[in-house]
């Protein structure tokens, strides 16, 4: 299974960045002064993939995807003596950069480096050691009942999962909804009913931004942690992950992911020299599991 859809932070960084640069009132919109942003992860025996090298854009002007992305920078990805000369390639209208032969995999435990050389000269550089591999010891359950009432549980009533300890600090665990729709057509025997919200925290309402993602995030600082029922924003097919991350990704997460996020950018979001972003690695764990509706009384 591939594991490279995040709930991406670029989108927020450069909203931070764009308020910063913009908000002073002694500098008028007119003085703005873009600047270049890489964003990458490395994970562990998948691919070199998906990754980005953009410039910001003021938001005196209409927002371009497009006009974001840099196309025709020089790419080079290191790791010991070996050298990877990225391409970039547009697919569903979405440009990344990626190495063209997927067969060559991201190493564990090994240190490596990008040098991106822009059209008008300037040099991007940051370095990353992806962590050691990790799998799972317990992992998630295939089906999971919802319960009826979930404050009413008897203790503890926890579908415990765990995972081979790795040389990471902490871990993200991640539950994503696979199918918003389809409920019925996994059944046995199938049926015609639909997906449905879980309603798990009434404070999610359709004016707040977090109610239509499909994406929950925690951090725990041990090789294991408990099915958290709130953790699942639907019912059906969900992916729950565990990411075993270097420290600039964790720090990177919880500085773009996590509640008390700041408006502003700050340097020490980023490990990139001569721009913003991040060149980070994780080594990544996945099970799909099936989550059952509450069983009607």
């Amino acid at each position: 299974m591939k594991h490279r859809t995040y709930s991406r932070p670029l989108a927020v960084i450069l909203g931070m960045l764009l308020l910063q640069l913009t908000a002073c009132e002694d500098q008028p919109p007119t003085d703005y002064q873009p600047t270049n942003f890489l964003e990458a992860y490395l994970i562990v025996d998948e691919p070199i993939d998906d990754i980005v090298v953009a410039i910001s854009q003021p938001i005196t002007e209409p927002f371009q995807y497009d006009d974001m992305m840099i196309p025709d920078a020089d790419v080079l990805l290191t790791a010991g003596d070996a050298e990877y000369t990225l391409q970039y390639v547009v697919e569903d209208g979405v440009g990344r950069y990626r190495y063209p032969d997927t067969t060559v995999k991201v190493l564990p435990e090994t240190r490596y480096a990008i040098r991106i050389t822009l059209p008008d000269g300037a040099v991007m550089r940051a370095e990353t050691v992806t962590p050691a591999r990790v799998s799972w010891v317990v992992p998630p359950r295939e089906v999971l009942q919802y319960p009826q009432d979930t404050t009413r549980l008897v203790s503890p009533d926890s579908l415990r999962i765990s995972w081979t300890a790795g040389n990471s600090v902490e871990y993200i665990v991640r539950v994503r909804a696979l199918d918003t729709l389809g409920y019925g057509e996994y059944l046995s025997p199938p049926t015609e009913e639909i997906n449905g919200r879980t309603n798990n925290i009434p404070f999610e309402e359709p004016d707040d931004p977090t109610f239509y993602t499909l994406t929950r995030w925690g951090f725990v600082q041990t090789n294991q942690a408990p099915t958290v029922w709130a953790a699942f924003r639907w019912y059906g097919r969900n992916d729950v992950s565990i990411l075993a991350p270097d420290t600039p990704m964790l720090e990177w997460f919880k500085a773009t992911q996590w509640g008390g996020r700041s408006v502003q950018y700050r340097d020490e979001f980023s490990n990139v020299e001569g721009g913003i972003g991040i060149l980070a690695s994780a080594s990544v764990i996945s099970r799909e599991v099936f989550v059952l509706k509450r069983e009607k009384q």
